[in-house]
């Protein structure tokens, strides 16, 4: 069976989704630009939520993304939202991206347990 390639050049393991940045992400002087997320829990959309209301989307999912990146380059965190505001245009939107990718990832999960 052939593996399906993302447009963006996303891969998928472990329920996280991998990717690279176009322009990156300078930590500490070090410029990253692999990235990896993670599914998001109730615990951090409550949590982003309490940060940036829901009625501000971009205030919220940039506040979402904080709490889903698991790393970028060698850089593991804690992320900040003023490190999503360095970010060019063209990264945030790749970064969105996977952060749809892992929602829907998260909804093609079967259920633990046997209907009734």
């Amino acid at each position: 069976m052939s593996e399906k390639k993302h447009p963006l050049g996303f891969t998928f393991a472990d329920g996280r989704v991998s990717g690279t940045l176009r322009v990156g992400l300078s930590v500490n002087g070090v410029l990253h630009r692999d990235f990896e997320v993670r599914e998001a829990t109730v615990d951090d959309l409550l949590d982003a939520e309490l940060e940036a209301d829901v009625t501000k989307p971009l205030n919220f999912n940039a506040q979402l993304m904080v709490r889903q990146l698991v790393r970028v380059g060698s850089f593991e965190g804690p992320f900040t939202v003023g490190m999503i505001r360095r970010l060019k245009p063209v990264d945030w939107r790749i970064l969105r991206a996977a952060q749809s990718e892992i929602d829907d990832l998260g909804e093609d999960e079967p259920d633990s347990e046997p209907a009734s």
